[in-house]
């Protein structure tokens, strides 16, 4: 049930109601005026919905609060004077004013006039209790002109008096782009996982734009904390000026994209109770269901190339990235008489890209090691033996580095013969780096346990003195410093007691610890992740080099002052939450892994969940980087990939999956480049940064995961799949033995693997697929071998 009830005053009540609430079912239509005074009440309510809509008056005076149910009844969280919708012309901003609210099926109907032009508002329930639906339109009459037009509500829950760094003025913000300048906000071209968040104690909301396949005109998403009497979001159609590196401010020329004379445009307000500081996840879930879902099921061919269409399965891939690439970037060479060999990144360690030379890299971006990972898999796949040997001589590399007490460099001059300590246009040249070392040697440890387990002495010989380093370097608040001087490892005082780079050395050790049985890299990892807990995560500070010393530079005490908002990176937020799976496979502690859910939910905000119709390349389920840049589908998508694939199979959560399988099939869209639209709006591809931050890096991803997943995948016990290489997965259905699905593929004539979770080895399953006749196969070969169906293609 919803209703539009009256308030009693001294300027009478709703005719024809002799004073008491009107109730009707939601499937009836009724036209109701409200009168000009302030008299009569709007109320939008239903018993199955834990929010509300009320309108109060109408006129420039009207009252709109939105509220939502607590445990203290129903508590406004957001509201408005006059009307939602303000609009900026040449005389300036005006608030736009109710005339009348009329009841329409499961929803109200709000019109209005804004000077010269007039406007009507949809509010409409949705089936989610939490949620509502608003389309706004306005008609703009003879001589009007508009700047912008949008809807901007009030947040109501009064702000903190006092802030510190673990406490802003309110307890949680979230916009994908922070600010530079008051008037920066966030675009179209901005729309990764659009959203604008806020949410004081258990009073959670949220405004997401209805996101279009269509190509639409500028619209875009506003917050501030700060500078008014209360905090606001908004949403509307607002062109937008791009301005230093990846900012974008409100345009002081043009207007709003017309269509006949009027100017339209949709979101939802999300607005509930929810645990402190955590009301985010629930959006990450709507948001994948409402959109990254249908989006992956109707994109069978994600991968393919946007450049290179003919480049479009993993197969083809691995021919591209492990037969022709890789064996043209390989070079060996001799270190102490053993054979030594790199993939070249071919970049300049002084940030000098025209002068490049062959090199090894062994950082946070160009992991060498890590290639030479997924490089060794496909060579035991290929049973290449001059593969395993050439990716075996880049493990051989790696553990050449000189160690200072523990401490090594991780970029080597072919050419030179030289090693240096880190990057020196991303950090500091003559400074170890505890971000690149530790993720290096996470690295060296995965080989030793995964691919040369003979090799476990030497690597441990490499590997415990690193270990005791970063023991030794912790702080008591468990923080473990950036960067060390190379002579008296002295640390750098930037990053020295703060950063989130500590979640790397976290994920090191409690791996180490996890291997060696030795408690005091454990309890060093705990530490390091509960300095993360009690100081990162209150205001989501993920500070890592990135952050300011990539191309989106920065002091490091940059702060945005209207949203309230820190700069952070998805560098290390990647990290966290796999070093928080570290540890909970290390201890089996339950908040362990409640922690790394929590983060990798955080994390989530910054993976598309979609493909934005501006850009050419499919988008879905790639990653940007941080709030203070804006491309899309950068090359980290590759480590997300590889962490979302371990917490589904820790948590079983198959959203999980589905988000692995779109970000690990994203790089490929783009590949060989880094990154699309660099700068956020030019349909354009991002730098060439070389093999390991692309193409190797992607192809690593799908190296480790495509032994589980196979070309597509499903799970028995929640009756769902996904498809992995080049296909899609439907209608999955399972009972008493039988699976049936449905597979899709623009490759019609190929085969597919199909691999099962939940198997019963035990017993035999009827197999039946795209309406096919069944066949019987036993639980056993199912497990082992999965099944294999094609080609898709009917000849009947």
């Amino acid at each position: 049930m919803f209703r539009i009830e009256t308030i009693k005053s001294s300027g009478g009540t709703f005719p024809g109601t002799n004073g008491k609430p009107m109730l009707f079912q939601t499937a009836t239509l009724l036209c109701l005026l409200l009168p000009l005074s302030n008299a009569a009440a709007a109320l939008l309510e239903n018993h199955q919905h834990t929010l509300r809509v009320e309108i109060q008056g109408t006129g420039p005076d009207a009252e709109e609060t939105i509220s939502i149910k607590t445990g203290h009844g129903w508590t406004p969280a957001l509201s408005v004077t006059g009307s939602s919708m303000l609009i900026h012309a040449q005389a300036g901003a005006q608030r736009c004013a109710i005339k009348t609210v009329l009841p329409v099926e499961n929803g109200l109907l709000v019109t209005g006039n804004c000077g010269l032009s007039g406007f009507e508002q949809h509010i409409m329930l949705t089936p989610d209790e939490d949620t509502l639906a608003i389309s706004s339109r306005i008609a703009l009459g003879p001589g009007a002109s508009l700047r912008s037009v949008e809807d901007r509500y009030r947040f109501v829950p009064e702000r903190h008096s006092d802030q510190t760094a673990q406490k802003g003025p309110l307890d949680f913000v979230w916009s994908q782009n922070i600010k530079s300048e008051a008037d920066d906000f966030i675009p179209t071209y901005g729309f990764k996982s659009p959203a604008v968040m806020l949410q004081q104690g258990e009073v959670f909301v949220a405004l997401l734009p209805d996101l279009s396949s269509r190509k639409t005109g500028p619209l875009a998403l506003d917050l501030d904390v700060t500078s008014d009497t209360r905090p606001w979001i908004a949403y509307g159609a607002i062109p937008a000026q791009p301005h230093g590196h990846s900012y974008f401010r409100r345009a002081p020329e043009g207007g709003p994209a017309e269509l006949a004379g009027f100017v339209e445009y949709s979101y939802a307000i999300l607005a509930s109770r929810q645990p402190e500081r955590l009301g985010y996840r629930r959006v990450v879930r709507w948001l994948w269901r409402q959109y990254g879902h249908p989006a992956l099921l109707d994109s069978p061919d994600m991968q393919q190339n946007v450049i290179r269409p003919e480049l479009a399965s993993f197969r083809s891939w691995q021919q591209e990235a492990w037969v022709q690439d890789a064996n043209q970037i390989y070079s060996s060479f001799d270190c102490d008489g053993k054979v030594c060999g790199t993939l070249k990144s071919n970049r300049n360690d002084s940030g000098d890209w025209a002068h490049s030379e062959p090199d090894a890299w062994f950082n946070a971006w160009f992991q060498t090691l890590r290639t030479a990972y997924g490089w060794y898999i496909y060579g035991k796949e290929a049973q290449d033996r001059a593969v395993l040997s050439k990716a075996e001589s880049i493990l051989t590399l790696a553990l050449s580095a000189p160690q200072k007490d523990g401490a090594f460099p991780t970029i080597y001059l072919v050419k030179s013969h030289t090693w240096i300590a880190d990057d020196g246009w991303a950090g500091y040249q003559n400074d170890y780096h505890a971000f690149c070392m530790s993720w290096t040697a996470y690295w060296i440890l995965r080989w030793a346990e995964d691919l040369v387990p003979r090799r476990k002495p030497e690597i441990f010989r490499f590997l415990r003195p690193y270990a005791d380093f970063l023991l030794r370097q912790q702080l008591p608040s468990g923080v473990v410093p950036s960067w060390y001087e190379l002579s008296s490892l002295r640390p750098r005082p930037e990053f020295r007691d703060f950063n989130a780079e500590t979640v790397v050395s976290a994920l090191f050790l409690a791996s180490f610890g996890a291997v060696t049985g030795e408690r005091k890299y454990i309890s060093a990892a705990e530490r390091a992740m509960d300095f993360i807990t009690e100081r990162v995560v209150p205001r989501q500070r993920w500070y890592d080099f990135e952050t300011f010393l990539s191309c989106a530079r920065k002091n490091y005490d940059f702060y945005d002052p209207w949203t309230a908002q820190f700069p952070q990176n998805n560098l290390a937020e990647i990290q966290a939450p796999e070093a928080w799976l570290a540890l909970y496979h290390a201890t089996n502690r339950r908040e362990d892994l409640d922690n790394g859910v929590k983060a990798l939910d955080y994390l989530l905000l910054t993976q598309q969940v979609w493909s934005n119709p501006l850009f050419s390349p499919k988008l879905l389920g790639g990653f940007t980087t941080q709030n203070t840049d804006a491309e899309w589908s950068d090359a980290r998508q590759g480590y997300a990939a590889v962490v979302l694939f371990d917490y589904y199979r820790a948590t079983g959560d198959f959203e999980y999956l589905e988000r692995a399988v779109a970000a690990a099939r994203a790089s490929f869209a783009v590949a060989p480049w880094e990154n699309w639209a660099h700068t956020g709006y030019k349909d354009e591809p991002g730098a060439l940064t070389g093999f390991h931050w692309g193409t190797g890096s992607a192809m690593t991803s799908i190296e480790i995961m495509a032994p589980l997943l196979g070309d597509a995948y499903i799970d028995l016990k929640s009756s769902r799949g996904v498809g992995f290489d080049e296909c899609t997965v439907r209608n999955v259905r399972v009972s008493n033995g039988t699976i049936a699905f449905d597979l899709e593929s623009s490759a019609q004539l190929r085969t597919f693997l199909v691999h099962f979770a939940g198997v019963d080895p035990a017993r035999q399953y009827s197999i039946s697929w795209n309406g096919r006749p069944a066949h019987t196969v036993s639980g056993k070969e199912l497990q082992s071998h999965g099944y294999r169906v094609g080609p898709v293609h009917s000849w009947s």
